[in-house]
């Protein structure tokens, strides 16, 4: 094949000192072009007679500059397919047949020159043209999702009573929230997570990788001084013992240590670069070890240590802590004493666990992994302060968990009764009671140790009583378990004191997230205060915990702690909010459980008065035609009759028979044999038989000739209707008698069919 054409006709001879050779010789091109070895045999020997006519009118100077261009020229202008593939060097063997480079021969390669020239020199180019139109296809486009439960923040925003939608709106959109919500009300928080191609788009500062040996000491004094008494996960005392301690566990310590609001982001970012290499060097989350586990507990405090972007921080926050709890399970630190050694260490590590575990599912809103029933280790008991901290945080923790269990898994209150949620209280009211001298609450000049436990308690209570607020909420008919106005007064006085402790303490807020999300419970209940009662001491208080969080914002720099920025945009929120007019209230966005349904806030007033139990009573204007009925006695009040102390309720002697017409819809229930089987049985039980009407008077229609319609329908449909809404009885009665006609309506359809 030729792969160069003839040379160019008129070219003069070589003829004159200092030509080395004619063009028709091939010297020009002997060592920059490639040839058969058939054409350049006789051309070689055409270059030897020229070389020698022409070397007795050459210097010895000239001589050896033509042998150094020779030399030059030997580099092949073209390398083959396998040497251009590789981007190396490629020198040809002149004495091959057929032509063979050095490298090809070396490793026995075929050396070919199949590829054109354009294949190699704008590859690079055009996969980066690939990739742009990748990048815009809607295929890449296409974006992760995760979730936040009924008990996480964001989720609370959104199905907290009296809450406008105007507030959040923005919030949704700058985290890219989103929800979908049933007919019911039920739904979850969704949450779009960055591609692939955003995060290369948000491309990070420059990371300085060198730490000073000075700041790695000083984050370390940090971590023992202020952390760790957070959360004993690791004892000064067992750290000096090592001495030689695992990189992970170093390195989380000073990372944690560096989320503190003094310390440059520089030096966060640097150890956090270094934590998630070294994660993955060491393969760190496949190998179960005490120090792993450590490592992982202590970088769970912060949801900033995993990564600048906030979605997959939390993310990854939340399956690292998993990770650390089955490898504390694979190393058996659930069971009693099983090593014979450093058993002190093994129960506070397992107890860090159960506590993470169970506050990790409160903030997120997900199902816990551990369950109690498969441990038997004990509590730490070296009889260190310390420990009987901890252990007291493991206790509420317990009980956290069973408020989540009880309340917020997805059949919700459906089959709770009101025996189990008064021992649950009860056993919530039991554990403040019970706590240690030491331990207890005393105000704002409490200790850390007190300090975060009451905020804990404030926030588990909170948790607990939001369900019940039935002037917002409706929740099943089976329950009578209600939120009274005492109750609520006890606990803004709860949130109150929390909130004040923290304004004295608050570098705590800095490295646990928990007390960011028990901050936030307290403030939906000051501003839930404010909404329904006109408290200016909430409005107050609710700046407090701003300027608080503000405080710890303006420390730091803008783009840091993106993940806690999150939690505390949502106490800004509330606060702006009580500082314009009052917005209209709105039925909440999304239900807070399952089995409570939110509904449009009556127009109520709030009315002081020391004489009541919660110091006040709500007041309904003559003309509400809301039902109160289902409302604990006392809570509210007809305007016409608020003086005299009369009240609307549960035992109540008057609003028995003031449900009006109009009010009344018939529901079918489907379930039972013919429907889908559910995973969870509990849900399977919401629907009762196949054939089931359910008279229900708060929603559905609001016609006000419904009652004559269903009258006009089945004159004897009404029969029997008891004249008021608790007499239980007599309901009994009317829907048995209606579940027969239907059974006899059937049977004669079926006889009619054969």
């Amino acid at each position: 094949m030729m792969m160069y054409g003839p040379p160019p006709p008129n070219h003069p001879a070589a003829d004159t000192p200092g030509s080395a050779a004619s063009p028709q010789d091939g010297s020009a091109s002997a060592g920059l072009k490639r040839k058969r070895k058939s054409a350049s045999g006789s051309r070689a020997k055409d270059k030897s007679d020229d070389d020698e006519g022409a070397s007795s009118d050459l210097t010895l100077a000239q001589q050896k500059a033509a042998a150094l261009e020779l030399k030059k020229r030997t580099k092949t202008q073209r390398a083959c397919d396998s040497c251009r593939s590789r981007k190396i060097r490629c020198d040809i063997l002149s004495d091959a047949e057929p032509p063979k480079c050095q490298h090809c021969k070396q490793y026995a390669f075929d050396c070919t020159f199949f590829l054109p020239i354009t294949e190699t020199r704008f590859k690079k180019k055009r996969l980066e043209e690939e990739n742009a139109d990748l990048t815009k296809s809607p295929v890449a486009e296409k974006r992760d999702s995760s979730v936040f439960g009924p008990t996480s923040a964001a989720h609370l925003l959104h199905s907290q009573a009296s809450i406008s939608s105007r507030i959040y709106e923005g919030y949704d959109s700058r985290y890219h929230h989103t929800f979908e919500v049933s007919k019911s009300g039920d739904g979850l928080i969704r949450v779009e997570k960055p591609t692939q191609t955003d995060q290369q788009m948000s491309l990070p500062k420059p990371i300085d990788l060198h730490i000073e040996p000075q700041i790695v000491e000083q984050l370390l004094n940090a971590y023992f001084a202020e952390v760790a008494p957070i959360l004993p996960i690791m004892t000064q005392a067992e750290f000096l013992a090592n001495p030689a301690p695992a990189p992970i566990l170093l390195y989380s310590m000073c990372l944690v240590a560096a989320a503190r609001r003094e310390v440059p982001q520089a030096v966060f970012d640097s150890i956090r670069y270094a934590v998630n290499g070294v994660i993955k060097a060491e393969d760190v989350l496949s190998t179960p070890s005490m120090a792993n586990v450590q490592a992982l507990l202590i970088l769970c405090m912060t949801g900033d240590c995993h990564s600048q972007f906030v979605p997959t921080a939390l993310s990854a926050m939340w399956a690292r802590l998993g990770t650390a709890i089955r490898m504390a399970q694979d190393l058996g630190l659930h069971r009693a004493e099983l090593v014979k050694q450093d058993i002190e260490l093994r129960r506070r590590v397992w107890g860090a666990c159960l506590i993470s575990d169970r506050w990790m599912s409160l903030v997120y809103g997900f199902p816990y992994m551990i369950d109690i029933h498969d441990c038997d280790v004990r509590l730490p008991s070296s009889g260190d302060a310390k420990d009987l901290y901890m252990d007291e945080l493991v206790r509420l923790s317990v009980i956290g968990g069973r408020v989540v269990k009880t309340i917020y898994s997805p059949s919700g209150l459906t089959l709770i009764s009101d025996d189990v949620l008064h021992r649950l209280l009860a056993d919530i009211e039991a554990w403040k009671a019970n706590l240690p001298e030491n331990l207890k609450f005393r105000g704002a000049e409490s200790s850390q140790s007190a300090g975060i436990l009451h905020l804990l308690y404030t926030s588990v209570c909170m948790i607990f009583w939001r369900v019940f607020m039935r002037i917002s909420y409706s929740c099943p008919a089976h329950l009578k378990f209600g939120l009274t106005v005492e109750q609520w007064s006890s606990l803004v006085t709860l949130t109150g004191e929390s909130i004040d402790w923290l304004d004295a303490h608050e570098r705590v807020y800095d490295v646990w997230l928990l007390v960011a999300y028990a901050a936030t419970s307290c403030a939906l209940v000051q501003y839930h205060t404010w909404v329904r009662r006109q408290d200016p001491e909430a409005v107050g208080r609710l700046r407090k915990l701003r300027d608080c969080v503000r405080r710890w914002e303006g420390a730091i720099s803008p783009d840091h702690m993106s993940a806690r920025r999150k939690t505390a945009e949502i106490i800004t929120l509330l606060y702006e909010a009580t500082q314009g007019p009052q917005l209209p209230l709105e039925a909440p966005a999304l239900n807070p459980t399952g089995g409570v349904k939110g509904k449009q806030p009556p127009a109520l007033d709030y009315k002081p008065d020391p004489t009541r139990p919660g110091a006040g009573v709500f007041v309904a204007h003559k003309d509400s035609q809301d039902d109160f009925e289902d409302l604990p006695a006392g809570i509210v009040v007809r305007e016409s009759t608020a003086g005299e102390g009369s009240k609307i309720g549960n035992g109540s002697t008057q609003g028995a028979s003031t449900t009006s017409a109009g009010m009344v819809n018939l529901t079918p229930l489907t379930g039972g044999r013919g429907s889908h089987s559910n995973v969870n049985p509990a849900m399977n039980a919401q629907g009762q038989g196949g054939h089931v009407q359910v008279m229900n008077v708060l929603d559905g229609s609001q016609a006000s000739d419904a009652l004559a319609e269903f009258a006009m329908t089945d004159t004897t449909f009404l029969e029997g209707i008891p004249g008021g809404m608790f007499d239980w009885g007599q309901w009994d009665t009317f829907f048995s008698r209606i579940n027969h006609n239907v059974a006899g309506e059937q049977q004669q359809q079926q006889q009619r069919q054969e």
